[in-house]
């Protein structure tokens, strides 16, 4: 057997095979000026097609047929999202006998946003047991704050699916997959029915709303590391899997040493995959630091180096990708260009659901039931970044004497790019203030700047008001001076 190489290698990780076993494998599934950001955001797209274009001028000639490519894949990627289609009364959703139900509208990227990614096994050998989701990774983004979190669920937790009935997360994808037409109308593709399904499954599970939806291909996973050179991740405890599964129906066995590896794609899928090795709260870790160590891989290497890089992307993408993100659309394409140039991976938390941080309620064989409440204070935390070094939280007391103000200021403030705890309510007041615990002065003169406060509402390095969660970095109390027209919200 090949020695292990010492830790901190970074020569490429190798996979150590025993021959696969004749039975079938277990297919359970910094700031930058405003003016500046613009112009580089409006300019991406276009730039990165003039350049190949120009490339291949002098190469080939053939710079029309890129361009026309280019706009073709973008297109084809996107699909519709059925969510926002005239529901079927025999599907999960809202009818049109429910008027007080709003239709799904999704954040626009310059305001924070949820994104479900979904990765999907759609190998030949996977259709014994039908196409279901093998990851599934909620990303919150926040495109004012310059920050994103990750959450993970484990593909055995019990939700109720879209058929009514409990089971387990991953089976949702696959109920919307073979029903798109039945719960979403006629002519909704497959894939669209089960993006729609998870998607709204996670919404039910955890009380979020989730605005766009990604699937991403396994085989595509792996041809886009690959065209990056590999992807370096330190490995913190030697990865031993005896029962792998191969694509022929067998299982090898599987090592990756301890160490910072250098790996190419098919390596990093197996290192995000595996579910031998530990358990799958580990394997839910692993694969948020395998995306994180992609977007590092990408960002290191420049613009220049990406754009020659780009025909080979454009093919990967088209035949592996599909988003409800409207990718024919330039601004969707400038506001992501955007996004992934100023998002550092520092300022990346990760979340998973597993028993360190939530309660189980009941275990049945594999199906795990989680303690909703504990689920709750998670998601909360998912949501407002408040593990995240430099991310101040704010949360809106009441003591303005008006029913339901603080949730719409709280709302309001969130929309706004602020990262908001769950409002709360203070003894009367007659003057609104804004106590800082600390001195976070970016978040707070933003907030002034906003609500128009005066010097004299403003206590900076304060003691934490009554009612305050202990949690909160800013506490912005709404005294009996409150008015709906500082914020837009309404009582």
């Amino acid at each position: 057997m090949q020695k292990p190489p010492h830790r901190h290698s970074l020569r490429p990780a190798k996979l150590l095979r025993r021959p696969s076993k004749s039975l079938l494998p277990n297919m359970t599934p910094g700031h930058m000026s405003s003016k500046r950001a613009a112009s580089q955001a409006n300019n991406w797209r276009t730039y990165i097609i003039l350049v190949v274009a120009l490339v291949l001028i002098g190469v080939t000639g053939t710079a029309v047929v890129v361009l026309r490519r280019t706009d073709q894949a973008l297109t084809n990627m996107q699909t519709s999202d059925p969510r926002a289609n005239t529901p079927n009364p025999e599907g999960n959703l809202a009818t049109e006998t429910s008027p007080n139900v709003q239709p799904f509208v999704p954040a626009t990227l310059k305001q924070p946003f949820t994104m479900l990614l979904v990765g999907v096994d759609k190998r030949a050998e996977a259709v014994t047991e039908g196409v279901r989701s093998d990851t599934l990774i909620l990303v919150r983004i926040n495109p004012q704050g310059n920050w994103a979190t990750m959450l993970s669920i484990p593909r055995d937790s019990v939700v109720s699916l879209p058929s009514g009935a409990l089971g387990k997360v991953n089976s949702a994808f696959s109920f919307g997959y073979y029903n798109a037409e039945k719960l979403y109308g006629a002519g909704t593709s497959e894939d669209a029915g089960g993006g729609a399904a998870a998607a709204e499954t996670m919404e039910r599970f955890l009380k979020i709303n989730v605005d766009y939806i990604a699937q991403v291909d396994f085989y595509g996973f792996e041809r886009l590391v690959d065209s990056v050179g590999g992807i370096l991740v330190d490995v913190k405890q030697a990865l031993v899997d005896p029962e792998y599964p191969t694509e022929n129906h067998g299982v090898e066995r599987i090592y990756i040493a301890p160490g910072v590896q250098l790996m190419n794609g098919k390596t990093a899928l197996v290192f995000a995959r595996s579910r031998h090795s530990t358990n799958d709260f580990d394997r839910s870790k692993r694969q948020q630091q395998v995306l994180k160590a992609v977007l590092n891989q990408v960002r290191s290497r420049g613009l220049a180096a990406n754009v020659s890089l780009l025909p080979n992307w454009i093919s990967v993408l088209e035949q592996n990708v599909r988003t409800t993100l409207p990718m024919s659309d330039i601004s969707t394409m400038t506001d992501l260009a955007g996004i992934v140039s100023r998002l550092d991976s520092s300022r990346i938390a990760q979340f998973s659901i597993n028993p360190t941080d939530v309660r189980v309620d009941n275990v049945i064989t594999s199906d795990i039931y989680w303690n909703e409440s504990d689920i709750q204070i998670l998601v909360k935390k998912w949501q407002t970044g408040s593990t995240i070094p430099g991310v101040a939280t704010l949360q809106v007391l009441n003591g303005s004497g008006q029913t339901g103000v603080a949730g719409s200021v709280s709302n309001n403030l969130a929309g706004q790019g602020f990262s908001v705890l769950s409002a709360g309510d203070n003894a009367g007041t007659a003057t609104t203030m804004l106590y800082d615990i600390g001195d976070h002065n970016a978040e707070r003169e933003q907030l002034v700047s906003t609500l128009g406060l005066t010097t004299a509402q403003i206590v900076v390095n304060a003691g934490r008001p009554a009612g305050a969660a202990s949690d909160a970095s800013m506490v912005l109390v709404l005294g009996g001076d409150y008015e709906a027209s500082w914020t837009g919200a309404t009582p």
